[in-house]
């Protein structure tokens, strides 16, 4: 049987795939994160890049562990710790992993190398302002400790808030800790909360807050589709950033005392078409996930202006599926969204 160990690792925003920058890093001026401005683990689940079956990667605690577990499988669970705002986050388990010697790491190093995934690890540093020089002087012999098979790894989509308080952590250092039990995870049910909450909702800390970055055009839009709503469903109908209970939120929804609950989601792509396919899935887990059925309308927002074709495509999809999902313009000049569903 595997053995069971619990491990942190370095902060990150974009689902440790790439570096996501500083914030949220250990503040700790001697440590490693803080001094380059990076961490090896930010790659640990890049799954792009698979040797011979395995995603090699890096783990703070196989580094200072490694000749102790060396002939050994682990089942690690893995939580992390945004530094900024002291929230916790479970982020998941991988079976199987196993720790790579120093040779291996050196011949993973070749590999990535010859493949130029190595120079891609230096470029994102980079791109994060981070100390890509660091990168490059990195020992090979070090840059890998682990490897698993993808099969193996199990996430939480998203990561799960727990309380500093759980019990189950018995120590934040990055090495290996005995696992003591999963945390209770704070789960949030969907509870709807009228106003316009952006910035309001301290309480509701998930981890898309942590990476979400919205922009002007996303704001503006809001703003307006806001105050257009409350004007047809009353102040107390209409709410912004909504928490779903999968630690998601949806832009605006709309409550119609006749006909139940609309969810708005805004996309600000170049296409409206390219709108489309990043909104559709969200608007279903938000209304469905895992076996809800919250709105009885889900609405598509964007800048751009709907063709014939997308209008029969959205009818096309509400008849074939019983979908009741739509697409409807925002006018950027009347600061307003058009009348007319799509």
């Amino acid at each position: 049987m595997a053995e069971e160990k619990v491990v942190r690792i370095c902060w990150n925003t974009n689902s440790w795939c790439s570096p996501s920058g500083p914030e949220g890093k250990s503040k700790n001026k001697d440590s490693y994160e803080e001094i380059v401005g990076y961490g090896h683990e930010e790659w640990l689940f890049d799954l792009n890049k698979v040797v011979e079956g395995y995603h090699y990667s890096f783990l703070q605690a196989a580094n200072t562990g490694r000749n102790v577990h060396k002939d050994s499988d682990l089942k690690v669970y893995l939580y992390s710790i945004n530094s900024e705002t002291k929230t916790r986050w479970w982020i998941g388990s991988i079976d199987n992993l196993q720790i790579v010697p120093e040779s291996e790491s050196e011949r993973i190093y070749q590999i990535y190398k010859e493949q130029g995934w190595l120079d891609e690890m230096i470029d994102q540093v980079g791109q994060v302002g981070a100390s890509s020089e660091d990168l490059r002087k990195t020992d090979p012999k070090i840059l890998f400790t682990v490897k698993f098979r993808p099969s193996d790894l199990c996430l939480e989509e998203p990561p799960k808030e727990f309380s500093a308080d759980d019990d189950s952590i018995s120590a934040t250092y990055y090495n290996f800790q005995p696992y003591l039990g999963m945390p209770d995870l704070l789960i949030h049910a969907f509870n709807f909360v009228p106003g316009h909450n952006p910035g309001k909702n301290e309480g509701w800390r998930t981890y898309e807050d942590n990476r979400k970055k919205i922009d002007n055009l996303h704001n503006q839009i809001q703003n307006g589709i806001y105050l257009q709503l409350i004007k047809i469903y009353g102040n107390e109908n209409v709410g912004t950033e909504q928490l779903t209970s999968n630690g998601t939120k949806i832009d605006i929804v709309a409550k119609d005392n006749n006909k139940g609950l609309i969810f708005y989601e805004i996309k600000t792509s170049s296409t409206v078409l390219g709108s489309i396919r990043e909104a559709f899935a969200q608007l279903l887990e938000y209304s469905y996930y895992p076996d809800s059925n919250y709105a009885t309308k889900l609405v598509i927002v964007s800048p751009n202006i709907v063709t014939e074709e997308v209008s029969i495509y959205m009818k096309n999809i509400r008849n074939k599926f019983g979908i009741p999902i739509y697409y409807q313009s925002f006018d950027m000049a009347k600061n307003q969204l058009e009348p007319e569903l799509h």
